[in-house]
Order: structure tokens, then sequence, then C-alpha cells
């Protein structure tokens, strides 16, 4: 299950039949599933389109940064479907109406918790605007860890939105987060920011010749 920039989740993969992993799934799921909190009980579930590939036990969904899913992976174990290396991208509905997408810069890329940062649309798509905050993920073994969808509280005025951080790490853990506008539900593409500093001190890398710092305000190096 993918969690998506508009507050729906992608569910894919697996087997419809059994357990996914070690042979004892007979049927693998070839169906993608949209499902919408929002919508009434009995009608969240909508069955998108199919893959002809099975993928069980080992698979993956992760999103991207132009709001797409990549899906890939396979159960080594299960001798009866082949281990596939083959990658698939699937297009949430979103994309698919042709609607023009927002574009924005943000006035900073890291944010104290509670404090605020300025998105500025630049490209004039400002519709029933909408920002939500996705939590970096790690995708394994049919699981989608650290995946969190965040909408903040925003304040627009023409092109700009001043979203204001979540007020603490039990609402939001301290990491990195896509940041998408949306304009009558479709996403523009991303930019990470992170939120709540680094308490933890991850982020001290070695001060070493010829290394480069990876994270906010990095310089890239020249080749």
């Amino acid at each position: 299950m993918t969690a998506l920039p508009d507050g729906t989740y992608l569910i894919l993969n697996g087997g419809q039949q059994g357990r996914a992993g070690f042979g004892l799934c007979t049927q693998p799921n070839l169906n993608a599933v949209l499902y919408d909190p929002r919508k009434p009980i009995n009608t969240r579930m909508s069955v998108m389109a199919n893959t002809t590939i099975a993928r069980l036990y080992h698979s993956e969904a992760v999103l991207m940064q132009d709001g797409r899913v990549l899906v890939s992976g396979s159960d080594p174990k299960d001798t009866r479907f082949p281990q596939e290396y083959r990658n698939e991208v699937f297009l949430p509905p979103y994309l698919t109406s042709g609607a023009a997408r927002p574009e924005f810069r943000l006035s900073t890329k890291d944010v104290p918790y509670g404090g605020t940062v300025v998105a500025t649309i630049t490209n004039g798509v400002n519709v029933n605007l909408q920002i939500s905050l996705m939590g970096a993920e790690s995708s394994t073994h049919g699981n989608t860890y650290g995946q969190r969808t965040i909408f903040p509280a925003i304040s627009c005025a023409g092109g700009s939105c001043t979203v204001t951080a979540p007020p603490n790490a039990h609402v939001c853990p301290p990491g990195w987060y896509q940041v998408f506008v949306l304009s009558n539900g479709v996403p523009s593409k991303s930019t990470w920011i992170r939120i709540g500093g680094d308490p933890g001190s991850v982020g001290n890398w070695p001060d070493l010749p010829g290394f480069y710092k990876p994270g906010v305000g990095a310089a890239l190096p020249s080749f």
C-alpha cells in the first residue's frame, strides 16, 4: 500500500489467496486498487489497471517525485513464477486527466516544528490549492515503512501560500518529506524538505578532503 499525495492509497502486488511468500499463494494479484478514505463506506475501493507480472513476497511500490509509483520485485522462493527484474511505473488517476500541473518554489528547505515556509506558485495553476507532506519511505517484503501523509495548515493569497509545519515529533517525526502542491487534485512534482531538524545528529558527516556532505544546503561537486 503506497500513500499518494492527494490523500488516496494505491494497493497492489501480493496474492488474492493464501500468503504471498514461500509458495503459499496460488493466485497472484494482478489488479491495482485505489483506496479513497474520503468516499462513503462501501464505495472507497476502485479497481484500476491490471499488470501481467506476478509480484509476491519481495515486491515493492514507492512514490516518486513526479507522483508516479515505481513497482518492482518478486518472490525468488516461488519457482512457479519467474523472478522479475523488470520495473513498472503506475500512473494514478490524477496524472491521466491531461490537466496542467502546478509548479512552485519554496522559501526554505529546512523548517522547524511550528515554523513556516512560503510556497510560491510559479506557473499560474492555483485553483483549489492543497499542500501535502509525504514522509520518506523505504519498501521491502511487501511493506512500505516510514510513509506518512500530512496536510499542513496553509494560508494562500494569489499565487503564494504560507505553510505551517506540524507542531511536534508526535505528529511529524523529524526527517525528510516530499512537498507536493495540488491544484484541483492534480499534484506538482515534489521538492524535498527537512522538518524538525536533526535531533539525532545523523547529519554530522566527517570533515574530510574530497568528501561532499549531502543534505540541506550541501554544495554539489563539479566534475
